[in-house]
């Protein structure tokens, strides 16, 4: 009996972990499911490996969530038509992008990410020259941003002096992710940023799988954050009109030839996918609960301005 019962005391705990871990996975996947990965949800740009030739790109992962047209337009007037001259709709949905953009990356968890980096890496951003926390946005150039936490806590974008003058590309998150492109009016698809992974840490994984370790690292990734146009969801039409958000990710491979084709080259773990698929569902729930937030913010900044005249 006592042997039965130290058993229990020993496999218990594991065992709820991983229920609860399944629960709760499942029920982020069933709140945000992966969309197809073609023209209508993620740009060419994000589906293409950073070198064709020599890489491929096995997985790509959409996700997206509709949020009231009200929580991410400045707009106090009556709701925009459904049909917009062309100009009209690029410049909304550059707007859209760009205060998805900026929700995302005043998310709680990326916070903490940028922190906890901070903190290993002793990384600082002392070469930051932040513009003020308003809403800025170029309609027609891709204009040098890059994003951190001022005095007060709020998340503000702003212009890097050293990579504008040497037309380098800006950076993000402690400079782990290159902006590849801006939002803009010329692209209906939003931010598009990308990462590389430590060659030393790849080739090790790639070496072990020579020897038969079943997975590898991937060299690298992509992430893109878009906003569609405003659209009325079929039976809901009395709630007003909807902007559909998306978060979406890729991860390149190089192609080894030894493993055969591509359906055979060897990724991460399932597993990892899946809790890498989860994170960017946290993420996308965080962000949609902090759009208004920051609608509001800017709506105060209006009214404030607009008293003051």
């Amino acid at each position: 009996m006592a042997s039965r019962l130290r058993l229990f005391y020993i496999l218990a705990p594991p065992v709820a972990i991983t229920y609860c871990t399944h629960r709760g996975l499942s029920n982020l996947e069933a709140r945000y499911p992966a969309l197809p990965a073609d023209d209508t949800t993620c740009s060419a740009a994000l589906r293409t490996p950073n070198r064709p030739f020599t890489q491929h790109t096995p997985r790509i992962d959409v996700y997206c969530a509709h949020i009231p047209l009200q929580h991410i337009s400045l707009s106090t007037s009556t709701p925009p038509p459904l049909r917009f001259s062309s100009w009209v709709a690029a410049f909304l949905n550059a707007s859209f992008n760009f205060r998805w953009a900026f929700a995302v990356f005043d998310t709680p968890i990326l916070r903490w990410e940028d922190l906890v980096i901070s903190l290993i890496t002793k990384h600082q951003n002392s070469s930051r020259d932040f513009i003020s926390p308003q809403f800025h946005l170029d309609m027609f150039s891709a204009f040098p941003i890059t994003v951190g936490i001022d005095k007060h806590r709020h998340t503000i974008m702003g212009i890097d002096k050293e990579r504008w003058m040497k037309n380098e590309k800006q950076k993000l998150l402690l400079d782990i992710l290159t902006i590849d492109r801006l939002p803009s009016m010329t692209n209906p698809y939003g931010l598009l940023v990308s990462w590389k992974m430590s060659d030393g840490l790849r080739l090790f994984f790639e070496k072990i799988a020579r020897w038969g370790y079943p997975w590898r690292l991937m060299s690298g990734g992509r992430y893109e954050f878009s906003a569609s146009m405003p659209f009325l969801i079929p039976g809901r039409e009395h709630e007003g009109m909807f902007v559909e958000v998306r978060i979406a990710s890729a991860h390149d491979y190089e192609v080894v030839s030894g493993e055969g084709d591509l359906a055979s080259q060897k990724t991460i773990p399932k597993l990892a996918a899946r809790l890498h698929g989860a994170y960017a569902r946290l993420i996308l729930a965080q962000a949609v609960e902090r759009v208004p937030i920051h609608q509001a913010y800017k709506m105060a900044q209006m009214r404030s301005r607009s008293s003051s005249a």
